[in-house]
């Protein structure tokens, strides 16, 4: 919240007469319209992600039945207290103004605007994100220098008078920074192996859960990091089946050890191709257990020379003369660095002093992946 109205504030001061004048078509905005977008602004980057269940994203897929974080967070907000407390406070017709501004509304284009600064390329969700992972990881990948970012922050006029986030073209060494961030961050804290088999024994132990699974509104509502926690301890420890054999593998740190990786750019063949090699695994090594991973996330949505989407993102650059060009076709880095993050790995149910034997399933992986047509 704070970042988004450090961001609104500083593009209020250079362009507020254009904001009001986008705004104050919205019909709740029309006194003050402003005033009730930045109000509008920081509920919803506030409590945008309230919809997130315990552990976060992985469980989310089967806690929220494949509709994401984002479909939760709007329920609470319209079928709740939530919304109806925020009207009270707000004004009549605000909740739905922040769940539309989340949601993404095409009903009303007028606060796209508003939206790119919650969630977009270069938005506060993903800037106060990066700082504060990185910090509380104890890395430096994430820090950039997001005040001078907010700084140079600018308006573009896009298509039937839209108003869209661009940047003074000073600024785009800062924005370089911000992707820079968050390719050292997918490569090296988010998807990380350990990171990642961990995130899998979650996802396994919630699915072993049945019937007692947190995947209604209630039941989200009602747990937390904490309880699910003391439940998987005792699972660990009294549990029975799958519930305790995947909370023992959280409970006591013995984890998977990774024996095959793709590149951080596979394609839909090389994860195909991987995905082949755990048939000739579990055939060489029938006593063993094997676990694939398809890790994916997007780094950027830029365009930039070797675009190939239909309708790629394009940041602008504004300069002095109030020309514009996508920062994709000036700056070097982004066009060099990926747009996705791909990635497949095998893990293998072996032990940390079993190096014998890893180095054997190591080297049995990497030839069957090689022979089935795998990039090296």
């Amino acid at each position: 919240m704070e970042v988004a109205t450090r961001a609104f504030d500083s593009l209020a001061a250079g362009h507020g007469d254009k904001m009001e004048a986008i705004f104050k078509n919205v019909k709740v905005f029309k006194s003050k319209p402003l005033g009730r977008a930045r109000q509008v602004l920081r509920l919803a980057a506030l409590i945008h992600d309230i919809g997130h269940s315990c552990f976060s994203h992985a469980p989310e897929e089967l806690v929220t039945k494949g509709l994401g974080h984002e479909a939760v967070t709007l329920s609470i907000l319209r079928e709740m207290e939530l919304g109806e407390n925020i009207d009270k406070i707000y004004g009549e017709g605000t909740a739905e103004q922040v769940a539309f501004l989340i949601e993404g509304s095409p009903n009303f284009p007028q606060l796209k605007l508003l939206g790119d600064l919650v969630s977009g390329d270069m938005d506060a969700d993903r800037t106060d994100y990066l700082l504060r992972d990185s910090y509380y990881c104890g890395v430096e990948y994430g820090r950039f220098d997001y005040q001078r970012m907010i700084s140079c922050l600018t308006l573009y006029e896009g298509e039937e008078g839209s108003l869209e986030i661009a940047l003074n073209r000073d600024g785009i060494h800062t924005f370089e920074a911000l992707i820079v961030s968050r390719y050292q961050m997918f490569t090296q804290v988010y998807y990380h192996r350990l990171r990642r088999i961990y995130d899998k024994y979650i996802g396994l132990y919630f699915e072993a859960l049945g019937k007692e699974i947190p995947n209604t509104l209630k039941k989200i509502l009602a747990e937390n990091d904490t309880t699910m926690m003391a439940r998987i301890i005792k699972d660990a420890k009294t549990g029975r089946g799958k519930r305790k054999k995947w909370a023992q593998r959280i409970y006591n740190r013995n984890h998977h050890r990774m024996i095959f990786e793709t590149g951080y750019e596979a394609d839909v063949e090389d994860i195909r191709t991987a995905r082949t090699v755990i048939d000739d695994l579990n055939k060489k090594y029938p006593e063993h257990d094997f676990i694939f991973d398809h890790a994916r996330g997007n780094i950027h949505s830029q365009y930039t020379r070797g675009s190939h989407e239909e309708n790629p993102k394009k940041l602008m650059l504004v300069g002095q003369d109030n020309r514009s060009v996508a920062i994709g076709l000036v700056s070097q880095i982004i066009d060099k660095i990926p747009r996705q993050y791909e990635c497949g790995r095998i893990f293998a149910d072996v032990g940390k002093d079993d190096k014998s034997i890893r180095k054997r399933m190591e080297r049995f992986a990497q030839k069957k992946y090689i022979h089935e047509g795998g990039k090296t």
